[in-house]
């Protein structure tokens, strides 16, 4: 094998995405020339193949590829400018959705990187379906399944590394559940799965969340909220079965206590947010209230 060909392959390898024998990846200054220019396609170039290009370096380690390149685009082809139309988001959804399971169970490696960022960009295919739908229901119920499943799969929960830059799975997940949350497609009864959901990441993360994941859960559930199908009483029977006992012993476990506090900053940041709602409507002030005597239990 000639030596550029065999160095394009493991180039390819690398980033994650195929490479037929005259295609070389692009530098990151063609990259930052696309930023530049407002995100317009390079003339020439094949939108197909840079979005397949950009869906691999989701799982660089490189902070600045990954975030300020591959999600920057991505996001602008796919929300702000549209320029993906849907016949193009179907197969780059398959590839993301395919993403999420990819060494899943594992921690402490960089294969989280390709999950999270995955679920991030899911989330704003998510969102441009909410601005101009195009997902038909079997396809959104799908996704939301496949969203659940992966909030509950993923232990790698790690929200910033000073090297590698933001991990933040939950968070990332979470953001998904917001969109998702505010679809025309979502069953009442799909409401309390994905309360349970977040109760069921809040109990049983290995970590103390400390960088904002609170907040971003919370936002996933005001969508529900704000919903003209929310149900009160529902959601004051989650907050009833999600809320953490009363310590009981001197000794509590790691663990018990973990959850009692993700839990705790969950109800405070949500509670503050449905606080700064000016005259919120009936239901909405429900679930203030459900918060607060479950956060004057916790206090």
């Amino acid at each position: 094998m000639p030596f550029w060909n065999g160095l394009a392959l493991i180039l390819a390898g690398a980033i994650g995405f195929a490479l037929t024998p005259d295609d070389t990846p692009h530098t990151r200054a063609f990259w930052q020339g696309i930023i530049e220019h407002e995100y317009a396609v390079p003339a020439g170039q094949s939108l197909p193949d840079l979005t397949r290009e950009l869906t691999g370096l989701l799982g660089s380690p490189d902070p600045d590829l990954r975030d300020e390149v591959s999600y920057s685009i991505l996001a602008a082809w796919i929300y702000q400018k549209r320029t993906i139309e849907p016949a193009g988001l179907r197969p780059l959804m398959a590839t993301l959705l395919g993403n999420l399971t990819a060494d899943i169970g594992g921690a402490g490696t960089d294969a989280v990187l390709k999950r999270s960022f995955s679920a991030l960009v899911l989330s704003i295919v998510a969102a441009r379906d909410n601005a101009a739908p195009f997902l038909a229901e079997a396809e959104y119920r799908d996704l939301l399944d496949r969203a659940l499943g992966y909030l509950a799969a993923e232990r790698d929960v790690r929200g910033y590394d000073e090297e590698k830059g933001w991990i933040h799975s939950a968070a990332h997940t979470a953001d998904l559940l917001k969109f998702l949350g505010r679809n025309r497609h979502l069953r009442p009864a799909d409401q309390v799965r994905v309360l349970d959901a977040v109760s069921s990441k809040l109990h049983g993360a290995p970590v103390v969340f400390t960088h904002g994941e609170d907040e971003r859960f919370a936002r996933a559930i005001l969508s529900l909220v704000a919903r003209t199908d929310f149900t009160p009483a529902e959601f004051g029977a989650w907050v009833e079965r999600s809320a953490p006992k009363r310590l009981t012993t001197s000794r509590p476990s790691a663990a018990d206590l973990r959850a009692r506090q993700n839990v705790t900053n969950l109800f405070a940041k949500l509670e503050v947010l449905l606080t700064l709602q000016d005259s919120p409507p009936a239901p909405v002030a429900s679930a203030r209230d459900s918060l607060r005597r479950a956060l004057k239990a916790l206090y």
